[in-house]
């Protein structure tokens, strides 16, 4: 718990970025607990109690703050950066095991959804036709310029082969 971490006490911090790594870092000052809110608790229900813990990462002091006093592990935003700190490691690894499974859910999702999509289109061309009209136009606008690329590639090649034949016609005739 983040209310027991003592100084030299190590800390791990996740950082979820678009290539999440973890730090190993070192308490560096005696934590204090404090209450979460500077208002008094009210109907007799204990007030939610936070520590500010200051750690040495890679040679630089960062400081934490607002980190509940019950827990191992919480999420942050530390300046502007979405990270995880634990003083547990079970607690980070579990972490990054989540975050790892949320991943493979969504990559395994992917033909479910392609279904989906095609399911909706299907049902707003039915809902809307004025949709699927203009669904079959942009495919037939579509169908067409392909059409038109192939007919001018094949023109090409017929004036090539023209020109082609014209010059051996010509030198066989001097």
């Amino acid at each position: 718990m983040f209310q027991s971490v003592r100084p030299n006490s190590q800390i791990f911090i996740l950082h979820k970025c678009d290539n999440p790594y973890v730090e190993n870092g070192v308490v560096t000052t005696q934590p204090l607990i404090k209450p979460k809110y500077q208002i008094p608790a009210t109907f007799g229900q204990p007030q939610e109690m936070v520590v500010d813990i200051s750690v040495k990462v890679n040679e630089k002091n960062v400081t934490y703050t607002s980190l509940p006093a019950q827990l191992d592990i919480s999420d942050s935003y530390s300046n502007g950066e979405n990270i995880v700190v634990s003083d547990n490691k079970e607690a980070i690894n579990s972490e990054v095991l989540s975050l790892k499974q949320k991943s493979i859910d969504i990559i395994n999702s992917k033909d479910y959804h392609e279904n989906l999509i095609t399911c909706y289109d299907r049902i707003l061309s039915d809902l809307n036709p004025e949709l699927a009209e203009k669904k079959a136009q942009k495919e037939e606008i579509e169908t067409l310029k392909n059409q038109m690329t192939d007919m001018s590639k094949n023109i090409e090649e017929l004036m090539s082969a023209n020109r082609l034949l014209i010059e051996r016609l010509s030198i066989k005739t001097i």
